[in-house]
């Protein structure tokens, strides 16, 4: 179960586009985060020194790949994906997340465009979960209004 650290920066342009740095790092523990918080801080006054964008944000964290190899079924496409409409539960803006390799097998058979919603199945379980542990890019609870099977090309 190989796990890296990483730290992502992100850095805005003068016409407001968006661009990130990403750099792989130790894995963060509790013994090496204070140090490792030092690194990455004098990683991005380096980078400030070298660069003309604003930095608007980082973060950090652990990547853990717990599974090595490919998916064994041959419909796990990362093209075919959820596209899960959502709300803010306070602002009401409308927010979407793209989930890949969508299964297919949970569209609604009533409602072949989208996911079967509201029978107490994985697809209710997701929204349960989704629900209860993420927060909108506001800080508050989202509310998911549609799940919608799309191809992108990636």
């Amino acid at each position: 179960m190989p796990t890296s650290g990483y730290a992502t920066i992100r850095y805005e342009d003068y016409n407001g586009e968006v661009s990130t740095v990403s750099v792989r790092s130790d894995t963060l523990t509790a013994v090496n985060f204070d140090g490792e918080n030092t690194a990455l801080v004098s990683l991005m006054d380096a980078i400030a020194g070298i660069t003309l964008g604003l930095r608007t944000g980082f973060d950090i964290g652990n990547r853990t790949k717990t599974v090595l190899g490919p998916a064994s079924d041959t419909d796990a496409q990362r093209e075919r994906k959820w596209l899960v409409q959502y709300h803010d539960g306070v602002t009401l803006k409308r927010y979407t997340l793209e989930i890949p390799c969508a299964d297919l097998a949970q569209l609604d058979e009533n409602d072949r465009e989208n996911a079967n919603i509201g029978d107490a199945g994985v697809v209710d379980a997701f929204i349960s979960a989704f629900q209860a542990h993420a927060l909108t890019p506001d800080g508050n609870t989202p509310i998911v209004d549609e799940i919608t099977h799309v191809g992108r090309n990636v």
